[in-house]
């Protein structure tokens, strides 16, 4: 990286971030609408919903192993292509993909798409930003993530209101937009291997595990994933619980509210990273989302309701963004894209895992016992953060 460049808002960086959002709004609009799609239409279990919305997130984790390696021999842009015009189709698909079977196929499909641009948008990203503002840098350009999880779910719940066929013609645009951004993008701007192939070739050639993940990120990797199973009963089941409390109307809203107070805090907290060090966001993050899931859990009232996305919001938003510098941080460049493979392959493997599991779970406790859950779900991440990197923190 040219260590002279101390502007985050380049060129490159906007292009990326805008790809990066465009693909994650088909990703989060649907996440949400298939759960109730599966149900309301298909007339599925609660269970099998759960696995329709995971089953992206496992074709992304599938498609995540593959990207260290992929990254080594291909474009950065060519990748970005491929995987927005494979969505073009996928997106169409929905319209004739009405069986389990299909269904199934389809968003292991979309989901591997997701996982390759995903991958590749976040670690050119920390190429495009100057080092010594990589924090701050990251928690901006995470501000495309954070819209599309508020903006997607939004789209999502509110566009299936109008009807399913509406909402995939709507993600059809999407994904072509997408595909269009990635044609203007200037290649050798953001050329991961610009930046690693030098150390790559006089580096040992990654063997076992070390193919497919970067072991000093797994262990904080670990605490996130423990931590994103909480977010991911929300893309599940928020419109569930809401529903049972006959509260169905402001459910779309809590989205809007969870990424309006990430994008006010995000800058701030990027800074505090670079300037201090990661304990002085992940701490209280993970705190702040153990207080929110109470709110949630007994929720009486839209204003109780408005507080808990705020909670929510403040805690995993800026935790998951300090977790991903903070693992861009402890690996060397050559080392880059596999690290950032295993910080989402842990994360996807949440949002994988999570659905189908907690969606066994619900029936016996009920989703107030199910939201509960995550308040320990909270602090275990807490503590397994402690434990494999914050009490090594240097002051």
């Amino acid at each position: 990286m040219n260590s002279g460049k101390t502007k985050i808002f380049n060129q490159s960086f906007l292009e990326i971030a805008l790809i990066n959002f465009l693909v994650l709004m088909t990703f989060y609009s649907l996440i949400v609408a298939v759960g109730p799609y599966a149900v309301d239409v298909l007339h599925l279990s609660t269970a099998s919903s759960g696995l329709l919305v995971g089953i992206v997130v496992i074709g992304s984790l599938v498609m995540r192993m593959m990207s260290g390696a992929v990254l080594a021999r291909f474009s950065t842009k060519t990748m970005m292509m491929v995987g927005a015009f494979v969505l073009i189709p996928s997106m169409l698909a929905y319209h004739v993909a009405t069986s389990m079977i299909s269904l199934l196929v389809l968003r292991f499909v979309q989901g591997m798409m997701i996982g390759l641009i995903g991958t590749v948008t976040n670690t050119a990203v920390v190429f495009v930003v100057p080092e010594e503002r990589r924090s701050e840098g990251i928690s901006y350009f995470s501000l495309s993530t954070v819209i599309a999880t508020a903006m997607g779910p939004f789209l999502g719940l509110a566009l299936s209101k109008i009807g399913y066929g509406f909402l995939f013609n709507i993600e059809t645009v999407i994904a072509v937009l997408a595909f269009l951004a990635t044609i203007l993008i200037h290649k050798e701007a953001v050329d991961i291997k610009a930046h690693t192939v030098k150390k790559v070739e006089t580096a040992d050639k990654p063997t076992g595990l070390k193919k497919f993940l970067e072991p000093k990120a797994v262990p904080l990797a670990i605490a996130l994933f423990i931590a994103t199973l909480t977010y991911s009963a929300i893309q599940s089941y928020l419109s569930f619980f809401m529903k049972a409390k006959h509260m169905a109307s402001v459910t779309e809203y809590f989205f809007l509210i969870y990424a309006a107070v990430i994008f006010i805090s995000r800058p701030f907290t990027g800074r505090l990273a670079d300037e201090k060090n990661e304990n002085y966001i992940i701490y209280p993050g993970l705190i702040l989302l153990a207080i929110g899931f109470v709110l949630l859990s007994h929720v009486t009232n839209v204003w109780v309701f408005v507080l808990a996305a705020i909670f929510i919001g403040v805690g995993f938003g800026n935790f998951q963004s300090a977790a991903q510098a903070t693992i861009a941080k402890i690996v060397p460049p050559e080392r880059m894209s596999y690290a950032t493979s295993t910080y989402f392959i842990f994360f996807d493997l949440a949002f994988g895992v999570g659905p189908y599991l907690l969606g066994l779970i619900e029936p016996s406790i009920g989703f107030v016992g199910l939201y509960e859950l995550m308040i320990a779900f909270a602090i275990i991440a807490l503590v397994c953060y402690f434990l494999v990197h914050g009490r090594h923190v240097k002051r």
